[in-house]
């Protein structure tokens, strides 16, 4: 008897231990490390709703919020806290950095709580639209998260004590994103990696640096998959490496000569890797890299398969340091039992050029590549049935607000194939789409941008630089096809109808525009979206004769279905809520319950 009665505390503390961590558990699909080792995000979703579980060190109050742009302003807020073993949660938002008001309209619902000693676990719900003006809907592309946490639980619901400047902060997140998402599909046991990273470059001192490293690949003498591909950035680098690409070499490369070699790309580059143009892997800040689909994977490893690779950086050094040593790269994970198909990368968009014009003064300024039939069609001249578009990954530069990847069949407009209504230059991760797109040898895809360039005085040109413009989409799909850039630009002619100088040089006309005149920015914008467009479509070296095309002509644009809501004066009273089930019960974990429950009656009859 004294021995159970000594065994009883043990058992106990190891059971709240094992109903906190259960509790926690509700197989949901996504998760995030919002601070290293503090505050973790898990969530879950379907059509209609969205599911959050917040688990912090902390046994304070939390913060949890959806903001426009990083700040307080505009945000729609939660905070919670557990106290006496009662869970606390008010729906707000914030007009100003200042304690967030208290919704009239309370539209989450706490759906449980825990605290222990060191931690606190809030898990709510609500809709994807609440259809509240003072909340914000959740869609798909960027949304930049808020979170903040004090040690001390408030006095009452606006007695909040200030979190203080180092528990809180910003995040950007896909919270809609497909089925692979953040989830880690199955790796094989036969999966291993191969590192592909910079050798100790001493990075120039120059505020924009483009590095190349050549690489031979390894041959394995069958055909390998690649199936997981994800960044190595090194420690303090985090910044400095804004994006990462790597292309094949379609061509014979002397690798002897090569491998190794490292030089600035597009200045110094050796004749014979000029052409090495073709992308298999496309990583850029914030993301944490992509997992295939588990049926399909990038062929490597034959020796009818990629030889060479270059592998391009993007050093973003602002503030022209010399003292920076970079190691950083992409680790690939490979599996040498082959998937059933083929993938391939397809970039898309405007063409990296000066011809590329983004004048000042916009608030919103709309340009595309247009990657036409002509092109697919020539890609696809094998595989009629067409591509499954499966991820898809969007970049611009600072100017870039949204991006979207349009698509049409017989001058209709499909749904989009992905978009980003919230674009943020430092996150930029893969999009997988919930449902994969069916693109046909004579449909036609445009990559739309928008840019914000009211805070500019002066024309921004497309180019390599940060402070340049870009505007591209990278289309993960399957099988693969003979394609692999898919651009365009307007032609300089059309967009020079625009100045009084149209006689000189496209640089100079462009420049010499009164872009104030507001019928100025109108007739450009005009020019931009009627232009004709210099193509180039290629397979690696081979280039596809297109020439130049007329402007896409449009019979019928896409709508977005609309949402729920006609925003009513319809509210709930702002209560607080507590932790309850799904049958109105506090809920404190059936499972634990259970087990508690055995565990009793088995000390009762030992």
């Amino acid at each position: 008897m004294a021995h159970r009665e000594n065994c009883i505390p043990l058992i106990l503390s190891l059971l709240a231990a094992f109903c906190f961590q259960v509790n926690g558990l509700e197989n949901f699909t996504h998760s995030a490390v919002i601070k290293e080792g503090v505050y973790h995000l898990h969530w879950k979703y379907d059509n209609a709703s969205i599911t959050f579980e917040v688990q912090v060190q902390t046994t304070g109050y939390i913060g949890f919020g959806l903001s426009p742009n990083g700040g307080m302003a505009g945000s729609d807020i939660v905070i919670g806290w557990v106290k006496n073993g009662v869970g606390y949660l008010k729906d707000r938002y914030a007009t100003t950095t200042a304690e967030p008001a208290i919704d009239s309209s309370q539209d989450v619902t706490l759906l449980y709580s825990s605290e222990n000693g060191t931690h606190t676990t809030l898990q709510f719900e609500r809709k994807l639209d609440t259809c509240d003006t003072d909340d914000r809907a959740i869609t798909m592309g960027t949304i930049r998260i808020i979170w903040s946490y004090h040690n001390d639980d408030p006095a009452s619901d606006t007695g909040l004590t200030y979190h203080g400047n180092t528990n809180r902060g910003a995040k950007s997140l896909y919270l809609l994103t497909g089925p692979s998402g953040n989830v880690a599909p199955t790796i094989p046991n036969d999966a291993f990696t191969v590192d592909f990273l910079n050798p100790n470059v001493a990075v120039p001192s120059a505020t924009t640096t483009y590095w190349c490293v050549g690489f031979a690949m390894p041959k394995y003498g069958q055909k390998h998959h690649l199936i997981k591909y994800a960044p190595v950035i090194q420690a303090g680098h985090e910044a400095l490496v804004h994006h990462i690409l790597i292309y094949a070499c379609h061509h014979e490369v002397n690798m002897t000569q090569h491998n190794g070699t490292q030089y600035a790309c597009y200045q110094n580059m050796p004749a014979d890797l000029d052409n090495c143009n073709a992308p298999i892997v496309a990583w850029a800040i914030g993301s944490e890299g992509l997992t295939f689909p588990e049926n399909v994977g990038y062929p490597l490893g034959r020796d009818s398969d990629v030889d060479f690779v270059i592998m391009e950086t993007h050093f973003d050094n602002p503030n022209a340091r010399s003292d920076y040593v970079d190691s950083s790269g992409i680790q690939m994970t490979l599996t040498p039992t082959p998937r059933p198909i083929d993938a391939g990368l397809l970039q898309a968009g405007v063409a990296v050029t000066d011809r590329h014009v983004i004048p000042p003064y916009y608030s919103n300024l709309h340009s595309w590549g247009h990657c036409p039939s002509q092109c697919l069609s020539q890609g696809m001249a094998s595989q009629q049935s067409g591509i499954k578009i499966f991820a898809s990954f969007h970049h611009t530069h600072l100017l870039g607000t949204a991006l979207h990847v349009r698509h049409f069949r017989n001058g209709i407009e499909l749904p989009w194939v992905s978009y980003d209504d919230n674009y943020d230059f430092n996150y930029q991760e893969v999009q997988v789409l919930e449902n994969e797109v069916t693109v046909l040898p004579d449909d036609d895809l445009v990559v739309d941008c928008t840019y914000k360039s009211n805070a500019k005085t002066a024309v921004t040109y497309g180019g390599l630089s940060t402070v340049e413009e870009m505007c591209l989409g990278f289309l993960l799909y399957y099988p693969k096809i003979n394609l692999t850039d898919c651009l365009t630009v307007a032609v300089e002619s059309d967009l020079k109808q625009v100045s009084d100088n149209a006689a000189y040089p496209f640089v100079f006309a462009m420049n010499s525009v009164n872009w104030q005149s507001e019928a100025k920015r109108t007739q450009f914008q005009t020019l931009e979206k009627s232009s004709s467009r210099y193509v180039r479509c290629r397979e690696g070296v081979t280039s596809y004769s297109v020439g130049t095309i007329s402007a896409l002509q449009i019979t019928q644009e896409y709508q977005p279905p609309t949402g729920p809501c006609n925003y009513s004066t319809t509210t709930t009273s702002a209560t607080t809520t507590q932790g309850l089930d799904s049958k109105g019960n506090t809920r404190s974990g059936n499972l634990c319950v259970f087990v508690a429950t055995v565990i009793w009656i088995v000390l009762s009859v030992t």
